[in-house]
């Protein structure tokens, strides 16, 4: 065999390993292991999505409906709405690349889950696109949270006002704090 289809199948098995052991770390139930060990994962298993999501097997799914927004009040005082892309309105061949995004929302009020609403936050204040004269910032990240239908029955008061639950609050002093 030629050096380089050794050198090929070590880059792919260390990717294996590398890909298999994070699984296995950010699967694990919180422990010492865990916080130990998941940090150089965050960078791999966040922007691909692929961290797992127990919470919709029994015995107790979860049964609202949540939507995730953030609030950003800048240094003048005005409000900034930035909703995260909801995908329940999209046709199916728009929603089929976008199916991990629900997971993330539900993942964002998990104590498990701090760095991802940091990140979030920031995102949030990226996309709006606000100038250095409008830090320092203040930004909420909430739920919309509507009951689900009963079981049997087939919708709930599509006027009722969603339950507002705010996640966390975060203070970014500079434009430089949001930034990668």
């Amino acid at each position: 065999m030629s050096w380089r289809w050794t050198a090929w199948r070590a880059v792919i098995s260390a990717f294996v390993l590398f890909h298999v052991s994070a699984l296995m770390i950010w699967t694990m139930p919180p422990c010492e292991i865990k916080e130990r060990f998941s940090a150089p994962y965050y960078y791999y298993v966040l922007p691909l999505g692929v961290w797992q999501w127990w919470a919709i097997f029994a015995p107790d799914p979860i049964r609202d409906t949540f939507v995730l927004d953030a609030e950003v009040i800048d240094a003048k005082g005005m409000r900034h709405i930035h909703e995260f892309p909801r995908i329940g309105d999209l046709p199916w061949y728009r929603k089929l690349p976008r199916y991990r995004q629900p997971k993330f929302t539900a993942n964002m009020n998990d104590r498990e889950f701090l760095k991802q609403r940091e990140f979030a936050a920031r995102h949030a204040v990226r996309q709006l696109n606000l100038g250095e004269e409008s830090f320092p910032v203040a930004v909420s990240l909430y739920y919309q949270v509507r009951v689900s239908p009963p079981p049997g029955t087939w919708v709930t008061d599509p006027m009722e006002r969603p339950r507002i639950q705010v996640i966390q609050r975060y203070q970014f002093a500079t434009l430089k704090e949001v930034r990668p």
